[in-house]
């Protein structure tokens, strides 16, 4: 959808995700999209450069997220909450719902 305003198909994935989740680091992005890891970093070094996203070394990790203090942040912003919108429900739970506790202990998956 969005990957001819923004060049290709890896950044719209990784926007979108970064969009929904609000910060993530590239083995994630990678892992949720089925996409190359090297791939991820290389985009999400390319926007970190051209001051769109911010990344932030946590431990090992390096975490991104949104620049806020882009010049073009909230109009960014909201058009990818608009995609996000628009995505079907399925892809949305697929992509975007997080378990936000751990299973218990012993369980059958």
């Amino acid at each position: 959808m969005l990957a001819e305003l923004v060049g290709s198909k890896t950044t719209e994935k990784c926007l979108i995700y970064l969009a929904g989740q609000g910060e993530a680091y590239p083995l994630e992005i990678s892992k949720t999209f089925g996409i190359s890891n090297t791939q991820v970093i290389r985009t999400l070094n390319k926007l970190e450069q051209a001051d769109i996203l911010v990344g932030q070394e946590v431990g090992r990790l390096r975490m991104y997220s949104l620049n806020s203090r882009w010049i073009l942040a909230k109009e960014l912003k909201a058009m990818l909450d608009k995609v996000l919108m628009m995505m079907p429900l399925e892809e949305q739970e697929k992509y975007f719902m997080k378990r936000k506790r751990p299973r218990k202990k012993n369980k059958v998956i």
